[in-house]
């Protein structure tokens, strides 16, 4: 019976066992900056100006296969990581029209409590509001104007396919 169990239990981890895939990393000096696999999406720039986006169907030596294509490592210049899209304000009009009347109903309130003079409730009122709203999206923006946007293989960024493919073996 056990015999039996070891048996089952070797099949059905048969079934879901994967080869190893290959890895394309972007390397600074030593360091592993990014990682992709087979399957990955990337969009590359090549040294001759032509731009390549798709999936990385197989990697072999120091070949990239995008989309069935083949380009050597060599001939990469950059890998640009998102292209820059356009944004829309964090809110629509109708929740900006209902911020502007809860700032209404609070600059109101704080003045009938004699909590605040109304100018000083009614710059409050309008931080309490709109100030979420305008520092995520200015965030948004400084975010993307410091952030990489891609990279280039000269001097820091480099270029390593590895390969964990073991080789077919031919007959005897």
């Amino acid at each position: 019976m056990n015999r039996l169990l070891i048996l089952f239990i070797l099949l059905l981890a048969s079934l879901s066992i994967y080869g190893q895939t290959n890895y394309l990393y972007i390397k600074r000096g030593y360091h592993k900056v990014r990682k992709y696999t087979e399957g990955d999406r990337i969009h590359f720039l090549l040294k001759d100006g032509h731009e390549i986006r798709g999936m990385i169907s197989f990697l072999h030596n120091d070949t990239i296969y995008l989309n069935d294509l083949p380009i050597p490592s060599q001939q990469v210049a950059a890998v640009i990581l998102h292209e820059r899209t356009k944004r829309p304000f964090p809110a629509d009009f109708k929740t900006m029209l209902l911020i502007g009347g809860g700032v209404g109903l609070t600059t109101v309130g704080l003045t009938l409590n004699n909590a605040n003079p109304t100018k000083e409730a009614l710059i409050a009122a309008l931080t309490i509001g709109y100030g979420p709203l305008l520092v995520k999206h200015f965030a948004g923006r400084l975010w993307y104007a410091i952030h990489r946007k891609k990279f280039k293989f000269k001097k820091k960024f480099r270029l390593q396919v590895y390969d964990l493919r073991v080789p077919a073996r031919r007959g005897f």
